[in-house]
């Protein structure tokens, strides 16, 4: 999915958003990612417990929030950062869901299908593009190590929530 090309600002920048199975295939991920100048992990969301110490040692799952949307089955975690603060501002002004909360930025359906993948156990990573050139090398990169979705969104953490 592409949208504008408003590339790594304060308030608005490209993301790749990409799933996961498990920890091992993020870690490693995660890792050639903190040595690529290319893109930096911005977010990571997840409703699972089975943090292991390997990757909760990672720079960027050390401080985690949960939130807990009324119809969400299960408490969300989401690495602390403006993707929190957004979310928590739209929870905080109505969304019941994950997928409530984010359809200015996904798209309603592609919404959906992320929070369906956070509820059955999958790891959603969002990486900041830093400029429009990184996008292919990224994507290749995440492509290869997620077998489910890799797509480019837009975040302006400025807009409002929809009540």
């Amino acid at each position: 999915m592409l949208g504008e090309q408003t590339i790594g600002s304060q308030t608005s920048g490209s993301f790749v958003v990409a799933v996961f199975d498990d920890w091992h295939t993020l870690h490693a991920v995660l890792l050639e990612l903190e040595n690529d100048k290319a893109a930096q992990p911005m977010a990571l969301l997840h409703a699972r417990r089975d943090v292991p110490p390997k990757a909760s040692a990672s720079r960027l799952l050390k401080q985690m929030t949960e939130l807990n949307f009324e119809r969400s089955r299960q408490h969300i975690a989401c690495t602390r950062g403006h993707l929190t603060e957004a979310l928590a501002a739209r929870l905080t002004g109505g969304a019941r869901t994950l997928a409530d909360a984010l359809p200015d930025w996904l798209g309603s359906n592609q919404a959906k299908q992320l929070e369906s993948n956070v509820e059955r156990g999958h790891l959603v990573l969002c990486v900041e593009l830093r400029t429009p050139d990184d996008f292919s090398v990224v994507c290749g990169r995440l492509v290869q190590a997620s077998p489910h979705m890799v797509e480019l969104c837009n975040i302006n953490f400025n807009l409002r929530c929809r009540a």
